[in-house]
């Protein structure tokens, strides 16, 4: 029954199963289980798939495991360099740039939190879209109270976004002050808050609040003591 719980987990990890379930609940039924699903699910032919994925959950159901569903917000973190090759490859493209915009701004402000990393939970969303976390140095960040929000856009720039926005939220849990800072009047930058800020200029910026508000620089050209640009 052990490998049957693993081919269920390795279904929510994945969204596969490597192995032939029908042929696990055959060895079940030999181990001594028994079950009127496990009966079925072992009788299963190699094109019966869809009804044996179906039916996995039931059988463990039935058998008394506990899956768990309620216990975890997401499933096991797998790195962006273990997963990124079951993503779509504009989804992959897109992340890495943004992940390198970001990225850039960091290092040009001397932010010194250490390399920005992406984190697969395991999961996909309602639009089949991966739910992705922050992180560095390869540690994702899990939220303070309450779960990060999940990284991702439909294009370039709101991905870019997207992944200024985690980073500021980690550098405040995690480090505890605010980033990125306006060298001139010393308050912390903002993002802008609807597309309509930034669409006309078809990039969005970092902005100043202070003194009637002003633009310091596009998002991935940051650098320390950067002048306003207006």
């Amino acid at each position: 029954m052990d490998e049957l719980e693993a081919a269920w987990y390795d279904l929510q990890l994945t969204g596969k199963v490597h192995v032939s379930v029908p042929h696990l609940a055959a060895e079940a039924l030999a181990a001594g289980f028994d079950g009127l699903t496990l009966r079925e699910f072992s009788g299963l032919g190699v094109r019966d798939d869809l009804e044996a994925l179906r039916l996995l959950p039931v059988v463990l159901t039935e058998l008394g495991c506990d899956l768990g569903t309620d216990k975890k917000p997401w499933g096991e973190i797998v790195s962006w360099e273990s997963s990124r090759d079951r993503f779509e490859p504009d989804l992959v493209a897109r992340t890495e740039q943004a992940l390198a915009v970001v990225q850039r701004d960091l290092d040009r402000t001397e932010a010194r939190v250490g390399r920005l990393t992406l984190h697969w939970t395991g999961r996909f969303d309602d639009d089949d879209e991966p739910q992705l976390l922050l992180g560095f140095d390869g540690a994702p960040f899990r939220g303070g109270g309450d779960p990060p929000p999940y990284v991702g856009g439909p294009d370039l720039p709101r991905t870019v976004l997207s992944v200024a926005a985690g980073v500021q939220d980690c550098i405040m849990e995690l480090f505890v002050f605010f980033w990125p800072e306006c060298p001139l009047h010393r308050r912390g930058l903002h993002l802008p808050e609807s597309h309509s800020e930034w669409e006309g200029a078809g990039w969005p910026a970092w902005r100043c609040r202070a003194a009637g508000g002003h633009d310091v620089a596009v998002l991935g050209k940051l650098r320390k003591g950067a002048s306003p640009t207006g």
